[in-house]
């Protein structure tokens, strides 16, 4: 079961964003565990132009969701 993080500088809302996406059937404690390290990760924040103090991640547009074996686009 893998866990993918993706982080760009202007997600859908705008601002820094991240994407956490895992394959079906992955444990909840994974998906909170890759949660924390996304948190803990002060490169990655600033690589994105995220800029947050301990505890305060207001501002960062964080979407976690199941990976889709067939992507369907229009």
């Amino acid at each position: 079961m893998a866990i993918t993080i993706t982080a760009s500088k202007a997600g859908r809302l705008g601002g820094p964003a991240v994407e956490i996406a895992f394959d079906p059937g992955t444990p909840l404690d994974e998906i909170l565990k890759a949660q924390k390290r996304v948190f803990a990760d002060r490169v990655l924040a600033r690589k994105i132009g995220f800029r947050f103090c301990d505890g305060c991640y207001s501002g960062l547009d964080l979407d976690i969701r199941q990976k889709y074996e067939n992507i369907v686009q229009g």
